[in-house]
């Protein structure tokens, strides 16, 4: 696949210069380690090694949703990669699922949903602010997801208009009261995954989840460590991240007669 004008590319330089950026003829790229042409792109092979102005290398790489987090916005605290993984996969969703998602914040969430479902699949995402829905279409317009996603700016507490959904996600202070909504968008066996920050939220929105019948009920939290390695000297780094918050996860149940 070759860098066309109007894409945007990654510019890997070293671990901590990852750049996302937009291709423009008469553009120019900068950074601490050299600057280039980004003209000059156009036209190469995602994966070609560049040289920089002073000399050093660098890498044109294809974006991923892993490098939204060096490059788009972000004016709200947003759900890290760690957790937004292990949510998709016990969510069971799978390519060309329909899944609903409050509230929409950046986008970063949203993104890997689309990301995941494939072209075929379908994602509602829900919020009450139409500043944060607004920003989180630019960022999903960059890595050209626009195509599977469907903005609604309305409170999803009052309900959920889409039915039979494989999976709802839920990212917002109070998700206990939208569990209602949830269920009644749900299909049987369908998916809830939640994402809270306080052990607070934890109790009131698994009680709620009992309350309406939703079984395999679980609630935990996810630590990953990195390591620096070097030759006689591999040991964890020294900063990372740790702690970000809790997942409950869920699925609904039917009762017979």
């Amino acid at each position: 696949m070759k860098v066309k004008e109007g894409d945007y590319v990654v510019i890997w330089i070293d671990p901590k210069r990852v750049y996302l950026t937009k291709v423009t003829q008469k553009g120019k790229f900068s950074s601490d380690k050299g600057a280039i042409d980004l003209g000059n792109l156009i036209g190469l092979e995602y994966g070609s090694e560049i040289t920089l102005s002073t000399g050093n290398k660098a890498y044109l790489l294809h974006p991923t949703p892993l490098d939204a987090y060096n490059g788009l916005r972000r004016p709200s605290q947003v759900l890290y990669p760690k957790d937004i993984a292990y949510m998709l996969y016990v969510s069971g969703i799978k390519p060309g699922d329909t899944v609903v998602e409050a509230g929409t914040g950046s986008g970063f969430l949203t993104i890997a949903l689309a990301y995941f479902l494939g072209e075929k699949g379908r994602v509602i995402t829900y919020d009450i602010r139409q500043d944060m829905q607004e920003i989180a279409k630019k960022n999903v317009s960059i890595l050209n997801l626009s195509d599977r996603i469907t903005f609604k700016l309305k409170d999803i507490r009052e309900g959920i208009e889409e039915k039979d959904v494989d999976a709802v996600f839920l990212d917002m202070p109070d998700p206990w009261n939208a569990i209602n909504s949830v269920y009644e968008a749900l299909k049987p066996s369908g998916s809830i995954v939640i994402f809270v920050p306080t052990v607070n939220q934890i109790e009131k929105t698994v009680l709620k989840l009992r309350e309406f019948n939703f079984v395999d009920v679980h609630a935990e939290e996810l630590i990953t460590r990195e390591y620096q390695v070097k030759e006689n000297a591999t040991r964890p780094k020294n900063i990372g991240v740790v702690h970000t918050g809790y997942i409950i996860r869920g699925r609904k149940s039917i009762k017979v007669g």
